[in-house]
């Protein structure tokens, strides 16, 4: 791999993973995906790498790259349109003539194992280009490959669900012995969709370029839509080795029990209930009676008095009382009061829906809570139904029975009817609890 350049694509927005932003940037047990795609690509031993920012994101990658040694020789540019991943590729143009070249996702997880299938194909085709793909089960909203005799022959993006090609979906994980056709045949290609870069692929096609299919059995982990937190989530848990437990005090009565990692300077306080696989942050305090389970905790947390957390992914400095968090992506600086519940299950059983850019979408999931986004503040004893998206800067009041999504910066509030008061000339006897207090001390 060391005479291949990497080109990491990071700088396409991300509306569709709304309330969030910088889906590249999303912590997965204490690293972000860039971050583990980078670490994959050294550890696989590509010669030469280079990150594909865009003007909302570059300085944060920027302060990644200062604080971390073997990030320091990586090449950084700035993406300046954000429409597809042809203008990324065109944004590193300079970095790509006469190199064979890797392009790569952050957003696409995939193990190890495809890097050196890939060497093992090109070192015994001596390809054009690969095209990887990964057979599905269920419709992706991607690109479709048709594949003849171990050649990709054509790419459809986004097909409708009725007429699929196939079950196998696009991967960003493509290899180009040389880039120099597909930048000349980018910038010839016009398409009112986000579709350039493939149209480009299946023009070099037409004129008998040679891209083999690289076929890719292991896990895939994808973020479209900002449920898909939770399936990376999972599946980085899981990959936590044993208990690496760093806290700085554990009450002799909690339980922690499996794979569980716990940061630095945390507080377990007495009879908490850990069960792994679970990541707790640095400097996060788990109240008393709480329980914790299969979830992401980020760092400098609270989570008060008999709250459980359950199959979820929460960020940074958010506080918790009495809550029931349940399969709920919550971003950085988020409260909820007491009594307030994300619940995570319909009433039918049905999966949940949640409408993405005006489309209700089937999410596949038949227990999904809350996606909230940073700098949200939730008042005591309300309730958040399944699915539901609620936007950063935002705040709902006490008792709120919220059903559909709320846009960012708003202030949501319940209305009651006039509460009614009278003076009460009923006397309240207190005999007759004090008969049953009597009947209880016998059992």
């Amino acid at each position: 791999m060391k005479n291949i350049l990497g080109l990491l694509l990071a700088g396409g927005d991300s509306t569709r993973i709304w309330p969030f932003a910088e889906k590249h940037l999303i912590p997965f047990s204490g690293k972000t995906l860039l971050e583990r795609s980078l670490d994959l690509m050294q550890k696989a031993g590509v010669g030469q790498i280079v990150v594909v920012a865009n003007k909302d994101n570059y300085h944060l990658f920027r302060s990644i790259q200062s604080n971390e040694s073997d990030y320091r020789k990586i090449k950084l540019v700035i993406q300046k349109k954000t429409s597809g991943m042809s203008e990324a590729i065109l944004a590193a143009e300079t970095f790509l003539k006469e190199k064979q070249v890797l392009i790569i996702s952050p957003s696409d997880v995939i193990e190890e194992s495809l890097y050196t299938d890939l060497m093992n194909t090109i070192d015994r085709y001596h390809p054009d280009g690969i095209i990887t793909g990964t057979t599905v089960k269920e419709y992706f909203p991607g690109g479709y490959l048709s594949i003849k005799d171990e050649l990709v022959t054509d790419i459809i993006e986004k097909p409708d669900r009725k007429k699929l090609p196939g079950k196998i979906v696009k991967l960003v994980f493509d290899y180009f012995n040389n880039t120099e056709m597909l930048i000349k045949t980018m910038k010839t290609i016009r398409s009112k969709k986000d579709d350039v870069y493939e149209k480009s692929i299946v023009d070099l096609i037409a004129k008998n370029y040679r891209f083999r299919f690289q076929t890719y059995k292991g896990f895939w982990g994808y973020l479209k839509y900002p449920w898909h937190i939770l399936l990376l989530n999972s599946y980085f848990l899981k990959k936590i080795a044993g208990q690496n437990i760093n806290a700085g005090n554990i009450d002799h009565t909690a339980k922690i029990i499996g794979q569980v990692h716990i940061g630095k300077n945390a507080r377990i306080l007495e009879n908490t209930k850990i069960i792994g696989p679970s990541f707790i942050g640095s400097g996060t305090i788990i109240g008393n009676n709480s329980i914790i389970r299969e979830a992401t905790i980020g760092n400098n947390c609270v989570v008060g008095y008999n709250t459980e957390v359950v199959r979820s992914h929460i960020g940074n400095n958010c506080w918790f009382h009495s809550n029931y968090i349940g399969d709920s992506v919550i971003c950085d600086n988020v409260s909820l009061g007491a009594g307030t519940t994300l619940a995570n299950f319909r009433l039918d059983e049905s999966s949940v829906k949640s409408i993405v850019s005006n489309t209700l979408v089937d999410t596949n999931r038949s227990k999904l809570g809350a996606m909230i986004g940073r700098n949200v503040r939730i008042g005591i004893n309300t309730s958040v139904m399944p699915g539901v998206k609620i936007g950063k800067n935002s705040l709902i009041g006490a008792g709120v029975y919220l059903n559909r999504d709320l846009a960012e910066g708003k202030i949501c509030q319940a209305q009651y009817l006039q509460n009614i008061i009278s003076q009460n000339k009923k006397y309240i006897s207190s005999n007759f609890r004090s008969e049953i207090i009597k009947s209880l001390r016998f059992f």
